[in-house]
């Protein structure tokens, strides 16, 4: 087998590995070898040129033997899968991956080793910056998916990655290691980015070109079912904006709609809202509490599982909070409720348990329910904040 270009044969220490994940790529994987193979001797780098395999059937593995790249088999199958396998197979201090259709050009990676040198621990490429050849990204994805996914990632994460899903970035092994990462399938790059992130790394980006890939064969990416999948990650890892801003949007109104209703109607351009539109804002409050407890309870349930490291905000929560509290708290809004209750009682008693003006009893029946409610979802939520979190004992 040949010596893999920029490896001395005496070996030494391996500062990059061009790793390309590959499944079924005969038609271009030569081409991308001997271009990382040519960039590692030209520019002296002691590196290697490492394929991992997803399962392979159309000689892309003899391709690769041939023209002494490393090799490497993964089972499981998805892109994410096959980068893990070769991140953790890897033997470079750096790694530089990117995908094996000859999109992106592996004889052209100067700017993402110098900046790996100078510190970088996640360099990322930008394609929008460097250029995208016509007919190399498809117009749904380059003019609506890609931006915005990418804003979507700035705007959760307060990233300043302008591409969040270049399939071309390099990184510093041990600190990709040290993430955890665990997607299987396409959303593996926003994960990368993600917890690279929340997780402080020093997070770079360089221009970087994408040309029109060289397969005859349609690529694994699926738009819609790969979007979705990003789209689910980015809000999974994102739970202020999946639960607790929009429960703040639902129960802060509503609160205020059931104070000021529950003393009587209010006209507001010639339109009069009543109980009716009480019965209305007290579903708001009880869907954006529980948005609001669904919240809490993911971002605790993120840290105890190391999905992503704690914060200032989590750690005074934590310090503050207890299941006693909670509950005394809930306790207190049931024992509110039930009063509201008792009194609607005696009310109905005054009018001998017959017939009531039902908007008056509303405005009393409506604030005892939600009361109640909230009170025992306090009570209920607090146990299973003190089930995730191991401080509360």
């Amino acid at each position: 087998m040949p010596e893999p270009a920029g490896v001395p044969a005496t070996g030494g220490e391996i500062e990059l590995s061009i790793l390309m994940p590959c499944l079924n790529e005969a038609e271009t994987l030569a081409l991308c070898i001997r271009k990382a193979q040519a960039y590692l001797a030209r520019a002296g780098i002691v590196g290697e040129v490492l394929i991992a395999d997803n399962g392979s059937t159309d000689g892309s593995l003899q391709i690769a033997n041939a023209l002494g790249a490393r090799l490497i088999g993964v089972e499981r199958r998805g892109y994410g899968a096959a980068l893990l396998g070769g991140i953790a197979a890897a033997r470079g201090r750096y790694v530089i991956m990117g995908d094996a259709d000859d999109s992106y050009d592996f004889s052209a990676l100067d700017a993402y080793v110098a900046a790996l040198r100078a510190g970088g621990e996640l360099v990322m490429g930008n394609r929008f910056l460097g250029g995208i050849d016509r007919g190399a990204m498809p117009p749904l994805h380059r003019y609506l998916g890609n931006p915005v996914l990418s804003y979507l990632g700035r705007r959760f994460f307060n990233s300043g990655v302008g591409d969040f899903h270049c399939g071309l970035r390099g990184f510093r092994r041990d600190a990709i290691l040290s993430l955890g990462l665990r997607a299987p399938g396409m959303e593996f790059a926003s994960e990368m980015v993600v917890k690279s992130v929340l997780h402080r790394l020093d997070v770079r980006e360089v221009p970087t070109t994408l040309a029109r890939d060289g397969r005859s064969r349609p690529p694994h990416l699926r738009t819609w079912r790969d979007g979705w999948r990003h789209l689910r990650f980015l809000l999974t890892y994102a739970p202020r904006y999946l639960f607790l801003y929009p429960g703040l949007a639902l129960a802060v109104p509503g609160t205020l709609g059931v104070g000021v209703l529950s003393t009587g109607s209010v006209g507001i351009a010639g339109i009069e809202l009543s109980a009716t539109t009480m019965l209305f804002a007290a579903m708001a409050v009880l869907l954006g509490s529980q948005l609001i407890g669904f919240g809490v309870v993911a971002r605790l349930y993120g840290v105890a599982s190391n999905l992503w490291p704690s914060s200032a905000s989590v750690e005074r929560f934590r310090t503050r909070f207890s299941v006693e509290r909670g509950c005394i708290f809930g306790g207190l809004l049931v024992a509110l409720g039930l009063g509201g209750t008792g009194a609607a009682l005696v009310q109905w008693g005054d009018a001998g348990f017959g017939a009531m003006e039902p908007v008056q009893l509303m405005r009393l029946a409506i604030p005892a329910m939600l009361a109640t409610v909230l009170g025992l979802q306090t009570i209920f939520t607090s146990f299973l904040i003190g089930l995730i979190d191991g401080r509360q004992g």
